[in-house]
């Protein structure tokens, strides 16, 4: 499976300003995981540090430098490309143009091709849906039909 993550939110260019929904620590965190994809572009890796990002909630940059730690990739480069000014307003508007335009609201998930009915409450599901071929192992569990519960299943257990 092939994913692209897009920090870039609801923020755009006003301008030639970046102004994020949120205000400017959006921004910034936006940076810390656009910095992260460029320096780790393998999604298994970066994943990781971006998952701890937005868990960390409103203090994600805060916890930037654990995140990395705990996603067991360096620290260095994402904060030596995050505080370049030349280089973070270019992934800014890389990513800024990854996002579609027809762009609504957060999360905006798109699977093969289709918006998400269920804004990614039911990824996996939909995921495994639009999968073509032999199901993989973490689809197996999605396609498999549960026995109906019977009223009388408590008394064949005695």
């Amino acid at each position: 499976m092939d994913v692209t993550l897009v920090p870039f939110g609801n923020a755009h260019f006003k301008n030639g300003t970046l102004q994020c929904q949120h205000g400017p620590e959006e921004c910034l965190a936006n940076s810390y995981e656009q910095c992260a994809i460029d320096a780790y572009p393998d999604f298994a890796t970066h994943y990781r540090f971006i998952y701890c990002m937005e868990k960390a909630g409103e203090k994600m940059t805060r916890r930037a430098p654990l995140c990395a730690l705990e996603a067991n990739v360096a620290f260095a480069p994402i904060k030596a490309c995050v505080e370049d000014p030349v280089k973070s307003d270019a992934l800014q508007h890389k990513f800024a143009a990854l996002t579609p335009r027809n762009h609504q609201y957060t999360p905006w998930i798109v699977v093969d091709k289709t918006l998400s009915p269920s804004d990614g409450d039911e990824l996996i599901k939909e995921v495994c849906s639009a999968y073509k071929g032999p199901a993989p192992a973490g689809c197996k569990a999605v396609h498999r039909r549960k026995e109906p519960v019977r009223k009388d299943a408590a008394l064949d257990a005695h």
